[in-house]
């Protein structure tokens, strides 16, 4: 055990968050999927309008406070102060009813004040409603998952997210199909977002249920620690919530505005470039589209920052400086690992997923074949934010961000309203932006740790997997596709992918001996290969 968290038990966490949360984001593709039909691109894209203003008011309650929870609970956990972090958790889950009452409150009473605002479709209206109550309970849900994860307990986390996506499919889907049959697209919108709320209301449950089964035998931890830790103050508690909280939610909320910016330009630029706003909300249901593909990988790096906040916290506050060494360069070098052939994959089958998942539309499969080469920069992105904050060196990752967030409003204010670049200006200033916070982030962390990447190891080899992989998948595609058809084809060429990409990474020794016995059948792995 190294600085309160060996490596295995690290990647172990990582995976367990990471399955849970690929199942979750494949069951929200399903979900997209339908709903992207029934609707079609003008309704999609009332229904995604909807979403970025969402998550910029739900920022607090999904990010910045329960990593606040998750860091508190971990230091304290280190040095068994079992007591110390049930107050801490206790007094976040008031903070966290409070915010998520106010944000519900907001997207109810507000939502004609954002339409008139953002300059959206009036018809927007029902889909921001339909959302309106979410807040509220997810705030009880991250709270409880930010007190897991600080318990480095992830499994309940994995859980709760595919109770949310089951529910939030079954529900979205059938209200969506008999609101729009019987209303109209609005009404239909409103019914998508309201599988949102309803999976928020069951899985609260869940995981109160799970909360209460941990505390039955927890509370005797709690009662022997408190003979030997004093009881911290609400206001010590809060203070240092709040010193952790406030930066981590402005940066997340920078990243809220990176879809708002998006959601506040393409509108008016596209106007300019000789676009209407019935077209230009089309686009950008295809733009949202191509954002849900490439969410799809980055279930991994919220699964690293879940498992690295926490790994990191604990080492800082034993002073393990090696330990947190060895996760910062072992967390970069797996997100590459799984970035890169991600990014790839997503580029060279484009048309084809589209030509699947949502044959109706005109211009998705163009912009996921640009917009997926984002995904390397965002997963490092987030990565390196996570071990900043663990070291807590909150700010830093604010500022870089919000450097970004300004190239990406010139560059979405000068490409969108070009005709011949339209709305692929969204695209270019996605990548943009999240180039220049990863490199000031790594600057940042390099300071600090003064790590020490080996580039060959963590980015030629795995770059090279993954042309590798590009040059045998489209063979393998076109074969493959003459037989079965494109749409069964893309689904086997990907399959074949991700063994190509493993055996080609494997045969470059991009993978040390160390890291395949992480692996589940590790020892089986290396056995095929020596022979």
């Amino acid at each position: 055990m190294t600085g309160g968290l060996s490596l295995s038990s690290y990647i172990k966490g990582a995976g367990i968050i990471a399955t849970g949360g690929i199942i979750a984001k494949l069951l929200g593709l399903f979900f997209k999927v339908p709903i992207g039909r029934i609707l079609g691109d003008f309704g999609f894209g009332l229904y995604y309008n909807s979403y970025n203003i969402y998550n910029l008011l739900l920022t607090v309650s999904i990010v910045g406070v329960p990593v606040a929870i998750s860091k508190m609970i971990s230091e304290r956990a280190s040095v068994k102060n079992y007591y110390g972090l049930y107050s801490v958790f206790k007094l976040s889950m008031t903070v966290l009813l409070l915010i998520g009452g106010i944000s519900s409150a907001v997207l109810y009473f507000g939502a004609h004040w954002i339409i008139d605002i953002a300059n959206w479709h009036p018809d927007t209206y029902y889909a921001i409603i339909g959302l309106s109550a979410a807040p509220f309970f997810v705030s009880i849900m991250c709270a409880i998952r930010g007190f897991f994860q600080g318990m480095q307990m992830m499994t309940p986390s994995a859980i709760s997210q595919i109770i949310e996506s089951i529910v939030r499919v079954i529900f979205g889907i059938g209200l969506c199909l008999y609101l729009t049959q019987s209303y109209g697209l609005a009404m239909g919108a409103g019914g998508a977002s309201a599988g949102a709320t309803i999976g928020a209301i069951l899985t609260t449950l869940f995981l109160l249920f799970a909360l209460s089964l941990f505390m039955k035998s927890f509370r005797k931890n709690i009662n022997e620690s408190k003979k030997i830790f004093k009881k911290e103050s609400n206001r010590a508690i809060l203070k240092r919530l709040t010193q952790i909280a406030v930066p981590v939610t402005l940066a997340s909320a920078v990243v809220s505005l990176f879809g708002i910016i998006n959601s506040f330009t393409y509108v008016p630029r596209l106007q300019v470039a000789g676009f209407n706003i019935d077209t230009a909300t089309s686009m950008f249901g295809d733009f949202g589209r191509a954002q849900t593909m490439i969410n799809v990988p980055l279930t991994f790096s919220a699964a690293m920052v879940i498992t690295l906040v926490p790994a990191i916290s604990a080492s800082f506050a034993l002073n393990d400086i090696k330990s947190i060494r060895r996760k910062t360069e072992l967390g970069i070098r797996v997100m590459l690992l799984i970035s890169l052939p991600c990014a790839v994959g997503l580029s060279i089958y484009a048309d084809p997923i589209f030509e699947l998942l949502f044959p109706a539309s005109q211009y998705g499969g163009e912009i996921l074949k640009y917009l997926s080469y984002s995904t390397v920069f965002i997963m490092i992105t987030n990565t390196l934010q996570s071990v900043l904050q663990g070291l807590d060196k909150f700010m830093v990752p604010v500022k870089n961000l919000f450097i970004g967030l300004i190239v990406k409003f010139i560059l979405n204010y000068i490409f969108i309203a070009i005709p011949s670049i339209n709305i692929y200006g969204l695209v270019i200033s996605n990548i943009g932006a999240y180039a220049v916070s990863t490199l000031l982030n790594y600057i940042s962390i390099k300071k600090c740790l003064k790590i020490k990447l080996n580039i060959n190891q963590t980015v030629v080899k795995p770059l090279t997997a993954s042309l590798i992989m590009a040059i045998v998948g489209m063979k393998i595609f076109n074969v493959v596709s003459t037989t079965t058809g494109e749409n069964i084809g893309v689904l086997i060429s990907i399959t074949l992918c991700v063994v190509v990409y493993f055996v080609a990474l494997i045969l470059l020794k991009g993978l040390t001996r160390e890291e395949l016995l992480l692996l589940p059948g590790g020892r089986k792995i290396i056995g095929m290969f020596k022979k």
